[in-house]
């Protein structure tokens, strides 16, 4: 029995050993071409007699005693046809005809090295997929799993809800194209996309096509931005359904705010700050020699710039970044090599260095205005997070940037009362929303904290939030009943772990847990709590959505176009939401290019024409840290207080005129 089982082994090594020789003369042979077609001039002649000698191995023990007894260098060849590999995949990247059909960035992708790695395991003589496979068998195999993935997240619409984004981008005229997306806590899934520049375009149509393939009964909220053609339709189809809520995107809103701190017409200092900066960050950006100085002996490789969801984040992000360098930025420009240096000695490089190493005003505005819009920007990060959905923080985290503002500003008025009136004017007239109301109050954690004082207004968007979402009159009196139970904490509420637990659960969590003695109450509340509170969680590729649009494609075409669109979005949506992934961030990637456009485009009289070698620049070495992703927090101890030479602190009394008060101002402007 013994024996056998011996022989068995033996038999299995054996074959084993012929299978790895036949590996490695298949890779010998490879190499072998290779090398023959791609050898160095140097030395050509005296490889290639040593190539033809190659042993035709069979058996591990020859392969061994030949590697041994061999001057030439394995790890030469594996080099050598690993740069030829790389070659032969930049040719293909720069043969798409256009930078937008193999963008670079697609290196990043999760699925690129599994695609390398399933290549070569497939050995020689594999042939890559023809057109018609692409078009055809694949693409819908993968559709295939991808419906799949999708029908888990429908399945999740009924019992936790579900909101509709409409994310679009704005046209030349009235129309625009709009991406309509549906989120739930287990992911973001990708509808359809339309084109609503036509004169037949009928958004009330459209908007309900939407809903009726999603479904009345599984929507919470229907999110647009805050154009009241888009407001008005959605309001419409909701005392149609009275099933869901209308609530704009907060995101937009709060970049609308900032945007309103940047208005040079009523800020013009915050305006001048953001110019010297951009000074700055142009002039670095623009010159390899002080880009690799900066990165290389002062910042880590870390950057000046910080790409954001949109265009004022971004802006007030990389002011931020400059001011956590300030120290180093100060130290550079009076830095030998800077000092040298023929950039330092230009009118532009001149400018620069006063900036940084003389003007003591804009190193004090920009510590001013970071401490006005760093709660703003937490605020948008939280909204922005796919991580947990928002709806449960975002009205009690308004509040708390507000009262965040009024203490930097050391609590006077003349200081702090231009930026809260921006704040409460956009709140008010368009991100106030019901919703936000209610799952503030349905969020344990803020309702029954001691610093917590808007419970009336809490409970008042709860009761329309009801009113909107419950159209069952019998199921909105027990939930009045059951309601009396979570405000007094009496049954499962008033459990001792159920209050230990609400700040440290999950919202959902904690109502999951203790909410299963009132049922139709921890319905609603879980309902609430599992939405989204802006659009910005959707993938953009608008030139794709415009060429699908265009009245240039057949219908056939046009047909499989959608087809692609659908699975590569869904596919990127599904992959972001599995993975969560961060990229290093390049400023002076294209990839990145539309939204650090202000900040590292010049102009071309100013640029220095020796000095763009793009080739000496490499991208940011520094892996990002903790610090990178926590916004920058200024204590009040290492910031001298405001001087009133930049903002007048004469009195605590703000009373501006009305052609110069933000609330007038603000409400005025309209949504293009």
């Amino acid at each position: 029995m013994r024996n056998g089982k011996v022989k068995r082994e033996g038999m299995r090594l054996e074959r084993s050993t012929i299978h790895m020789s036949k590996i490695l003369h298949m890779l010998f042979s490879q190499l072998k071409d290779a090398l023959e077609a791609n050898l160095d001039h140097q030395g050509s002649k005296e490889r290639g007699t040593f190539l033809r000698k190659l042993p035709q191995a069979q058996s591990l023990a020859v392969v061994h005693l030949w590697l041994q007894k061999t001057w030439f260098s394995m790890a030469w060849m594996v080099q050598k046809l690993q740069m030829i590999c790389h070659t032969k995949l930049e040719l293909l990247w720069l043969d798409g005809g256009t930078m937008q059909m193999y963008p670079f960035s697609a290196a990043k992708s999760p699925f690129y090295q599994p695609m390398l790695e399933a290549i070569v395991s497939a050995g020689l003589g594999f042939k890559g997929p023809s057109y018609h496979d692409l078009c055809k068998p694949l693409l819908k195999h993968i559709a295939e799993d991808i419906h799949e993935y999708l029908n888990d997240l429908k399945r999740e619409w009924s019992i936790r809800g579900c909101s509709i984004i409409a994310d679009r981008q704005k046209g030349d005229g009235e129309g625009s194209i709009i991406s309509f997306l549906v989120n739930c806590p287990r992911g973001t899934m990708f509808l359809k996309s339309v084109d609503t520049s036509t004169e037949r375009a009928d958004l009330l149509a459209i908007f309900d096509q939407v809903i009726r393939e999603v479904g009345p009964k599984n929507i919470v909220q229907f999110i647009t931005d805050i154009d009241p053609r888009y407001k008005a339709t959605v309001k419409i189809l909701e005392e149609r359904y009275g099933t869901f809520v209308w609530s704009p995107c907060a995101a937009h809103c709060i970049d609308l705010m900032l945007e309103n701190f940047a208005d040079p017409r009523y800020f013009p200092k915050i305006d001048e700050t953001l110019g010297k900066a951009r000074k700055i960050t142009r002039f670095v950006y623009n010159r390899a020699w002080a880009l690799s100085l900066m990165r290389t002996e002062f910042t880590n490789g870390r950057d000046l710039c910080r790409p954001s969801i949109s265009r004022f984040a971004t802006h007030f992000l990389s002011l931020q970044c400059i001011v956590k360098f300030e120290k180093e930025l100060r130290q550079m420009v009076t830095s030998n090599k800077w000092v040298k240096s023929t950039y330092a000695k230009g009118s532009v490089g001149k400018d620069v260095t006063s900036i940084i190493w003389k003007d003591v005003d804009f190193w004090a505005q920009c510590k001013h205005v970071v401490k006005v819009t760093e709660p703003l920007l937490r605020v948008l990060r939280l909204v922005d997070s796919n991580e947990n959905p928002s709806m449960g923080y975002l009205f009690d985290a308004m509040e708390k940037a507000k009262e965040s503002i009024r203490a930097r500003m050391m609590h006077k008025a003349c200081l702090y009362g231009p930026y809260v009136r921006v704040i409460d004017a956009r709140m008010e007239k368009q991100l106030h929303s019901p919703l936000h109301a209610a799952g503030c109050f349905f969020n344990p954690g803020i309702y029954f904290s001691p610093s917590f004082k808007m419970q009336s207004y809490a409970f008042r968007g709860l009761m329309k939030t009801i009113a909107s979402l419950v159209p069952d009159g019998e199921v909105q009196d027990k939930i009045f009943l059951q309601l009396e139970e979570y405000k007094k904490s009496t049954g499962d509420f008033g459990l001792p772990i159920a209050i230990r637990q609400r700040q440290k659960l999950n919202p959902v969590a904690w109502w999951d847990n203790f909410g299963n003695g009132t049922l139709e109450l921890q319905s609603l509340a879980v309902r609430v709590l599992s939405q989204c509170c802006s659009a910005t969680g959707c993938e953009r590729n608008w030139d794709l959505f415009k060429y699908l649009h265009s009245t240039k494609l057949s219908r056939l075409e046009r047909s499989r176009l959608q087809d692609i669109i659908f699975v590569r979005y869904n596919l990127k949506l599904r992959e972001r939401n599995l993975h969560k992934l961060k990229d290093t961030i390049d400023p002076i990637s294209l990839d990145n290019i539309n939204v650090l456009d202000e900040w590292v485009s010049e102009q071309p009289s100013l640029l220095y024409r020796d000095d763009l070698n793009w080739e000496n620049v490499d991208a940011p070495f520094a892996e990002p840290t903790s610090d990178d992703e926590e916004l920058v927090a200024l204590d009040d101890e290492e910031d001298a207080p405001m001087t009133a030479h930049s903002w007048s602190a004469a009195d605590d009394l703000y009373c501006p005129q009305p052609d110069q008060d933000p609330y007038l101002y603000v409400t005025q402007d309209s949504e293009p």
